[in-house]
């Protein structure tokens, strides 16, 4: 998965204990990082690799190989319980590489399961930019029947005639102006509309 309004590419994957070994499960990190191009990259799986035992050859190939990459895990938690005869284990092999932690505001392991598995979680830290087509805006409301009681009220329902017997021009000006603008917005309340990306408003031609 690609989330494109952080250029952050997400991968999950999920490493076979039994059937895929650690030079092959590398092999396919190399791979998919060569492919990457240094692009920032989050990991999430399983990957059947104790990150507990940091002593144990599998650890430490796989973390030299992370490393390269200037990838780190950030899991810290024990993702697994199990029972094996009369002991329990506990493992971290639930897992999250990253070369952009810094981009990561934070994750943690969970109280929900799946499975036997205790559930992961990472959060990125960026915001979704809205696409235009689910932008929007407030406006003003010309519509016909809007612009037909507004040119109605100008015409039949005002009284000019103060407006007429005054000699100050200025003063008339003033008062003719205040006059519309009270006009337009009383005939005109605001609507929202949906914007899309070329979108322009303008009085429509009946207004004008």
């Amino acid at each position: 998965v690609k989330l494109k309004g952080c250029k952050i590419n997400v991968c999950s994957f999920y490493r076979s204990g039994n059937y895929c070994s650690v030079e092959n499960f590398i092999d396919y990190i190399h791979y998919c990082m060569r492919k990457f191009k240094g692009k920032k990259v989050i990991w999430i799986g399983d990957i059947n690799i104790d990150q507990n035992n940091i002593t144990s050859s599998q650890y430490k190939t796989l973390d030299m190989t992370l490393k390269s990459y200037n990838m780190v895990q950030t899991i810290q938690g024990i993702t697994r319980i199990a029972k094996r005869g009369d002991k329990y284990t506990q493992t971290t092999i639930d897992v999250i590489f990253t070369n952009c932690y810094a981009d990561m505001a934070h994750s943690t392991v969970l109280q929900e399961r799946i499975g036997d598995h205790q559930a992961i979680k990472c959060e990125v830290s960026y915001q979704v930019p809205m696409s235009p087509k689910f932008e929007k805006v407030n406006i003003k409301n010309h519509s016909k029947r809007n612009i037909r009681q507004f040119v109605s009220f100008l015409k039949d329902g005002s009284d000019y005639s103060q407006l007429i017997n005054c000699d100050d021009i200025e003063a008339v000006t003033l008062g003719l102006n205040d006059h519309l603008v009270r006009a337009y917005n009383q005939h005109f309340p605001m609507k929202t509309v949906k914007k899309h990306e070329n979108f322009i408003h303008s009085p429509s031609p009946e207004l004008l």
